[in-house]
């Protein structure tokens, strides 16, 4: 197989957009409590785009009101910032067709409003064949989290993202149902973070096998198992095994080390070679990863997967997934 593929066969299924305005966000709206990630994770690898250290964005993220922080990266942003005519370019130029873009919103534990999911239904809008959005949803707002599901949904965008170590609450908690039942009403899917986090909260409300018990609960709801699961992985496989309804994305981890002795991956690459090969979703996260999509998405095709399955990862899960036409 070649290594590249024909333009048009990349779903990207966790996608950051790069306008201005979304990496101010990311960095000015990022709760306090994951503020080591501008420490220890990405900080590393965007600081030196912003023309300063890893240790020195950390400190203005501690010490800096929101407002102070924003005035003082503004100038700062345009390394890594592009214009969404370039980016759209960009994707088709690498074979990207659809890209699914995301809010978060985490108002009731970071005490911080980011963007409005306005902000991402106005990209779909501009761009209908390129985008498909995901609204942010705070499940600690109750009826108003119902509501804005729905607000969104008729603003065009297709599906809620969560973090579940951000509220403190596992994905089968009583606030997430009604939100499923809503989700389930417009045929829409739930991302949920469902990895390791480097914040001061809790991971262990984000074990896979919680998600087995709202698969159960709710047999139509269209499940995203964000990053692999890792390091639960071979339980997250498990979980999958048993609910159809779950998918599984490979956002914000380098392919290329899931072939690594001890690195934890091998059950994804095991199942996601044969039982699980219709509900694996390339993701990239890109932003972040000092990487490009077209980058990372070749490390998929040096995978060790069958060259179908790998067609299935890269484009075709997603697009069932997603209900996009061929």
């Amino acid at each position: 197989m070649e290594k590249y593929m024909q333009p048009g066969k990349i779903i990207d299924s966790l996608c950051y957009v790069p306008t201005k305005e979304v990496i101010l966000d990311l960095i000015v709206s990022l709760p306090p409590q994951m503020a080591r990630y501008l420490k220890d994770v990405f900080g590393p690898r965007v600081a030196p785009l912003l023309s300063m250290d890893a240790d020195t964005l950390y400190q203005m993220k501690t010490n800096l009101s929101p407002s102070e922080l924003e005035k003082a990266l503004a100038p700062k942003v345009g390394a890594l910032a592009m214009p969404l005519d370039d980016f759209v370019s960009e994707l088709h130029k690498t074979g990207v067709e659809k890209a699914v873009i995301f809010n978060l919103d985490e108002q009731t534990p970071s005490g911080l409003k980011g963007l409005p999911n306005d902000y991402y239904a106005d990209i779909v809008k501009q761009y209908p064949q390129t985008f498909i959005g995901i609204a942010g949803i705070d499940p600690l707002k109750g009826m108003a989290a119902v509501r804005e599901i729905r607000r969104s949904y008729e603003l065009g965008l297709r599906g809620i993202a969560v973090r579940p170590f951000m509220f403190g609450i596992p994905p089968h908690h009583a606030k997430m149902y009604p939100l499923y039942t809503t989700c389930v009403e417009l045929d829409i899917p739930v991302w949920f973070h469902l990895s390791i986090n480097y914040s001061t909260n809790n991971m262990e409300v984000e074990r896979p096998v919680y998600l087995d018990i709202v698969a159960q609960d709710f047999p139509e709801l269209k499940i995203i198992a964000g990053h692999g699961g890792w390091p639960w992985v071979a339980e997250m496989m498990a979980v999958a095994w048993r609910n159809p309804n779950i998918y599984i994305d490979i956002a914000s981890y380098m392919p290329k080390y899931f072939t690594k002795s001890g690195a934890g991956w091998e059950s994804l690459l095991h199942f996601g070679n044969s039982v699980l090969q219709d509900r694996i979703l390339f993701a990239s996260t890109w932003l972040f990863m000092g990487m490009s999509i077209r980058q990372l998405a070749d490390q998929v095709l040096e995978l060790p997967l069958k060259p179908e399955i790998k067609q299935k990862w890269l484009y075709k899960n997603a697009q069932r997934l997603f209900g996009q036409s061929a």
